[in-house]
């Protein structure tokens, strides 16, 4: 070791060492832009990350460590008939948790991008050593030191890792404003000002030398292989070893998985501190992540062999001579394109997963809003003390009304609203389950809804105890709902799902904490109801019966269609953060084909300059090498589906274990069809410098060269 650090200071090293870097330009550009945009993306979701963390942490709803004071809001309890409590979960911690699992997922998400990176500057070192073969060789014919050898790529790989380091370093900050700018966080539930961004600089140099460090772990295992050749052999002429080089399989991958690692463990490791329900998650994601990853390494080198040459059939017959060409290249030499295929799998796999989990989520909500919303229309002041009932004689007559009061503060929430008017609303939706619960409802009765219900572990006959300034009352509860009793409010999805509805005659009880009956209004029709109940739809024609109202400047009027649209459209914007990782991590995985194709074009530019001579024509050459761009896309694809599927799965079981949310697995037709294109384009344009750089080859110069 002390040999290659003195050895790293010689002049000639450093000649060495920068003349094999601009000699092999596009590599070593690939090289620095797969650790920059590897550390930039960790980065970027680190400062996003602590920039949420420090919103969220000023309300008690977003921050769990917050006390949330119980003398603004009314006390919930859960009692059996007999009277018996009810244990309940705690309401900021059931709401934390959701958001802390999306937090983990995008802080793993983040290292899919360092994990492509370091494979590209791995791929990159490993090939550029394997073409120096002959080289090292003469060195050391020449005297030159084995620590003298290995320190001109170890020079090479710390030039680059560094610079690609410093490169991530600088470039995350202003995608890290550009991001908060655009609305993105961590979790979806707040804005973070530009002026209250905070770079944790000891996390992101932190990544950033992890980063500078893989490029040298990169370098180590394909030097220290080189360094055992045989001097003789690799100097003798290639044809005098029957021309075709043997195939070899690249080893020291490992090596990257210390420093990924490193960084899931990191990453992580606050969460595991702070709840235990939430590791058996982690682990599950981190297993995921890291099975893909061997599926990658292990199985994609022997699935090229096998299957490539069968996809190359596909291509059109009058490009025979291409697709001979092809077609022995990928029986012979297959294992050279699996890096490019793994990468692009990996990539569009957890692309589709990440799609799936998101439908899930959309449709999630529609189910929930074909329940509690699709049937009615809602009226609601935009200030607590305000009334939507003064707009009641302006409705068209055909309309039925319940009013209700406002709601009580967060965290438990309940409001009410008298039964008769509750029956008239359930009646006019048509709805046989929901006019049977209204008709058990009363005085001393209460509805709950299903995320309530959960949250106190009550049921039908049990019972909810209502506290506070105004006293206390048991209620009965008489059902478990979402069809009934909902009404829209300013506010977050879950919370605005998790309330109780009291009949009007109690609500005394809980007036210290609400407003009045009439603060709120929830419409139905009956003739769409009557409609709904011989098969027809159950959303009113809400745009003809609400034309004529006026619109008043401190009401607002919106319809089940049009929250449920707002709901799914938040949904979608929660996910944004994982689009823009997996944007950054396409681009790498395109760099990385590009960069692939280079090398290998680079390695076979005599076999290139031998089809030209025997009459190949620059077009056949350029049309061969994207051929082998479609077949790194269009197998890279496939198996992206194949990994993709179960890992979506894997993600949504993992979502109904640790949250109330209802997800059930579903994957659209399409999902499939364009994940497979979508790599198959991303691999085409990655191949078009590639190709027509090998069109340009001079055939005479490279015929030459041996």
């Amino acid at each position: 070791m002390l040999l290659l650090l003195r050895a790293l200071f010689q002049p000639l090293v450093r000649i060495l060492a920068l003349r094999n870097l601009r000699a092999d330009r596009f590599g070593a550009m690939a090289a620095v832009l797969g650790v920059a945009l590897g550390t930039a993306t960790v980065n970027v979701v680190l400062i996003l990350d602590v920039g949420t963390r420090a919103v969220e942490a000023r309300s008690a709803v977003t921050n769990p460590d917050l006390p949330v004071f119980t003398d603004q809001t009314i006390t919930l309890r859960g009692l059996r008939p007999d009277g018996q409590p009810i244990d309940a979960e705690d309401a900021q911690e059931e709401t934390h948790e959701d958001y802390e699992i999306m937090r983990s997922a995008i802080r793993l998400g983040s290292l899919s991008a360092f994990l492509v990176g370091a494979l590209i500057v791995f791929f990159t070192f490993n090939v550029a050593v394997e073409r120096r073969r002959r080289e090292i060789a003469l060195l050391r014919s020449a005297g030159a030191l084995p620590p003298q050898v290995a320190a001109v790529f170890v020079l090479e790989a710390l030039l680059l890792g560094a610079f690609g380091a410093a490169l991530g370093l600088l470039g995350s900050i202003p995608l890290a404003y550009l991001a908060a700018k655009a609305g993105i966080t961590t979790t979806g539930r707040a804005r973070i000002p530009l002026n209250a961004i905070v770079l944790p600089w000891s996390a992101m140099l932190l990544v950033c030398g992890t980063g500078a460090l893989t490029a040298l772990l990169g370098v180590l295992r394909p030097v220290r292989d080189a360094l055992r050749l045989d001097i003789a052999r690799a100097l003798r002429p290639r044809f005098v070893e029957g021309g075709a080089e043997q195939r070899r399989r690249m080893r020291g991958v490992t090596l990257l998985a210390l420093p990924f690692m490193v960084l899931v463990y990191g990453l992580l490791r606050p969460f595991f501190q702070e709840s235990v329900p939430l590791f058996a998650f982690f682990v599950l994601e981190a297993g995921l992540a890291c099975a893909a990853f061997l599926a990658a390494i292990v199985f994609v080198p022997d699935l090229v062999a096998r299957l490539g040459a069968l996809a190359v059939r596909l291509a059109p017959r009058r490009w025979a001579a291409e697709r001979l060409l092809l077609r022995r290249r990928v029986e012979h030499s297959g294992h050279e394109l699996a890096w490019s295929v793994g990468g692009v799998m990996m990539v569009f796999a957890l692309l589709l997963a990440l799609h799936i989990a998101t439908a899930a989520l959309k449709q999630e909500v529609t189910a929930w809003a074909g329940r509690a919303l699709a049937p009615y229309a809602f009226l609601y002041p935009d200030e607590p003390l305000g009334h939507a009932e003064r707009l009641l004689p302006r409705l068209p007559e055909r309309l039925v009304a319940a009013r209700f009061s406002s709601r009580t503060p967060w965290p438990n929430v309940a409001y009410a609203v008298p039964a008769d008017e509750l029956l008239a609303l359930a009646e006019a939706t048509g709805r046989e389950e929901s006019i049977a619960l209204a008709r058990r409802f009363g005085p001393g009765k209460a509805l709950v809804s299903t995320m309530m219900a959960r949250r106190f572990g009550v049921g039908p006959g049990d019972q909810l105890e209502v506290g506070g300034r105004a006293g206390t009352r048991r209620l009965e509860v008489v059902g478990i709902t979402d069809e009934l009793g909902y009404v829209h409010a300013a506010g977050a999805y879950r919370n605005l799902r998790t309330y109780a509805v009291i009949d009007a005659s109690d609500f005394p009880v809980i007036s210290p904490y609400a407003t009045a009956i009439g603060h709120t209004i929830a419409l139905a029709d009956p003739q769409t109801g009557a409609a709904a109940a011989r098969g027809g739809s159950a959303t009113p024609p809400w745009a003809e019966l609400l034309a004529d109202v006026p619109r008043a400047r401190d009401v607002r009027m919106q319809t089940g269609v049009e929250i449920e649209a707002i709901r799914r459209k938040a949904t979608g914007r929660d996910f944004v953060i994982f689009d823009m990782i997996l944007g950054f991590t396409t681009v790498l995985a395109a760099i990385g084909v590009a960069n692939q194709m280079v090398l290998a074009l680079h390695a076979r530019r005599r076999e290139l300059a031998l089809h030209r001579v025997l009459g190949m024509t620059a077009g056949q050459v350029r049309r061969m090498v994207l051929m082998e761009g479609a077949l790194v896309g269009a197998l890279g694809g496939a198996l992206a589906v194949l990994l993709g599927i179960p890992l979506g799965s894997a993600a949504l079981g993992a979502l109904r274990t640790v949250s109330t949310f209802e997800v059930e697995f579903h994957i659209p037709p399409e999902y499939g069809l364009f994940t497979a294109l979508g790599a198959t384009a991303v691999a085409l344009l990655a191949s078009l410098y590639p190709a027509r750089s090998a069109g340009r080859s001079n055939a005479a110069e490279s015929v030459h060269y041996e």
